[in-house]
């Protein structure tokens, strides 16, 4: 399975340099990410293809409220916020995407 899922990622950091003309971050999360050989071949996998691997700290990877959390704090340090007035929307069509890359 890990071998599988390292493929698949190098297939995708070098489909994504095709589209876009560079190497984007490996990103992971969940508890993929929790996994240790998971974690270290997924390592591998970017580091061979030139790109970072991005994944949040394996203590806050197998709860999705801790998951949730802290992209708020990364969303939150990076200056981006919403108002609190928003409409809460539990199926997001993904179709629905702006051109900043969030949905409307």
């Amino acid at each position: 399975m890990a071998d599988v899922l390292a493929d698949r990622c190098a297939r995708a950091l070098d489909r994504f340099q095709e589209d876009h003309g560079q190497r984007g971050p490996l990103v992971v999360a969940g508890g993929v990410a929790a996994n240790a050989y998971l974690r270290a071949r997924l390592e591998a996998v970017a580091a061979a293809g030139g790109a970072a691997l991005i994944a949040p700290p394996p203590r806050l990877c197998t709860d999705n409220g801790a998951m949730i959390a802290w992209a708020g704090v990364e969303r939150l340090r990076a200056g981006l916020t919403d108002r609190l007035d928003f409409a809460p929307r539990p199926r997001w069509p993904l179709e629905e995407l702006r051109a900043g890359g969030e949905g409307t």
